[in-house]
């Protein structure tokens, strides 16, 4: 996998949470389409819980499947997200799109401090979502 960001100083992660947030966007992805825009993203809310989608065509203008989970976590009153993890159907590790990224800092202001999981040269690291949104 190609490295997406070049990091001076990676931030420490959760490696079990990694992992576990991965095994949810694989069986996400398990048994679909190999369509090039298939995504999953899964997310770990300050309060533990996991919330996750899978994305049909993320260069879709629609956005219909980012804004059903918006739309879910913040009737849940559980907005404030630790972590988001954002998989293409090739495994690749990746952010998600920027509206995705900009309604979840819309949804609670603290969101902008969650981290973001990237691939580097070294493999996955972690980043603030505030990193990715300039």
């Amino acid at each position: 996998m190609q490295a997406l960001f070049e990091l001076k100083k990676p931030l420490p992660f959760d490696r079990n949470l990694f992992e576990n947030m991965e095994k949810t966007a694989l069986k996400l992805l398990d048994g679909t389409e190999k369509e090039p825009y298939t995504q999953a993203i899964v997310l770990f809310s300050a309060t533990g819980k996991e919330y996750s989608v899978r994305i049909n065509n993320a260069l879709s203008q629609e956005k219909t499947d980012e804004t059903a989970l918006i739309k879910t976590i913040k009737e849940s009153g559980d907005t404030e997200i630790g972590c988001v993890l954002c998989m293409w159907q090739d495994h690749g590790i990746d952010i998600p799109s920027y509206a995705f990224r900009e309604s979840l800092c819309a949804l609670d202001p603290k969101n902008s401090e969650s981290l973001m999981f990237v691939m580097t040269a070294d493999g996955v690291a972690a980043v603030k979502m505030s990193a990715v949104m300039k």
